[in-house]
């Protein structure tokens, strides 16, 4: 590889890095705050506190680790597994404002702000994957 393909994979490496600390700091308070005070948030009329909180155990490391396995791999140059792992991880931040559909949470600013760094996180990472998509 040239020098410049390097140092635009480097930059990219670099970008997809702090995106993905964004995201992982980002929904890790979120979803720890939603499990902790579960009863804060509007109950839904589908699935139960337990069974949301037994969805947060399993879905934020499972998730969590398929993104950064598409850091991993976008590292390796691996592009086409690190674009999937990255879309598939991108709902983790994403579906957080899917609390508005049963109301609006009555929890502390903090925690409140969480819910829309994790939209921004989860549309930074899709827009990456698309980036890199269309440029690889």
């Amino acid at each position: 590889m040239g020098d410049g393909l390097d140092t635009k994979h480097g930059r990219a490496k670099a970008v997809l890095g702090w995106i993905l600390a964004f995201s992982i700091a980002s929904t890790l308070i979120h979803y720890t705050h939603n499990f902790v005070e579960i009863d804060s948030y509007p109950p839904s009329d589908l699935v139960s506190n337990g069974l949301v909180q037994a969805g947060i155990l399993i879905s934020w490391p499972l998730l969590t680790l398929v993104g950064l396995l598409g850091y991993r791999w976008y590292s390796q140059r691996r592009f086409p597994a690190a674009q999937y792992a990255l879309i598939a991880y991108a709902p983790l931040g994403l579906l957080t404002m899917g609390h508005f559909l049963e109301g609006n949470p009555e929890i502390p600013a903090f925690f409140y702000a969480t819910i829309f760094t994790d939209l921004i996180a989860g549309v930074a990472v899709l827009a990456f994957a698309a980036w890199s998509l269309r440029s690889t």
